[in-house]
């Protein structure tokens, strides 16, 4: 009985594995590269709402101090060190103008749904409509 159930998943199975589409191995490399790219591009489009423009001046000032220390010990590496605390520097400052004037304002969720906060008109009909939705959710 049970060699007859094994065939059955067996014929099942070889259906299956005959009707998917062949997807050759640069295929399969080709969309993984693709995804990769994309999650990059999401983070870096992402960097403005998920790092703090303070945060990043305060790591510019960090770099910068430890480039000044650095300079007596190695001085090629100081020089990379103040170098990329002045660009951090530039950055933290380009993105705090980005977050001042209208590119940090955030959307506001609730479980993963975004919700409106815009202050509701006022009004008869307004009034009137939420007072007949309250009404009839009750009911």
């Amino acid at each position: 009985m049970s060699s007859k159930f094994d065939r059955d998943i067996e014929d099942i199975l070889s259906q299956f594995n005959d009707s998917r589409p062949r997807v050759s191995a640069l295929e399969r490399a080709r969309r993984a590269l693709q995804a990769r790219l994309a999650a990059v591009a999401n983070s870096v489009r992402s960097l403005p709402r998920a790092v703090p423009a303070d945060q990043m001046m305060l790591a510019a000032l960090i770099f910068v101090i430890a480039a000044f220390f650095l300079r007596y010990v190695s001085p090629g590496i100081a020089r990379l060190v103040g170098l990329a605390g002045l660009v951090l520097f530039v950055g933290a400052l380009a993105l705090s103008f980005h977050q001042l004037f209208g590119g940090g304002r955030r959307e506001v969720r609730w479980r993963g749904q975004p919700i409106d906060l815009r202050p509701v008109p006022s009004g008869f009909v307004n009034r009137l409509v939420f007072w007949l939705r309250r009404f009839f959710r009750t009911r």
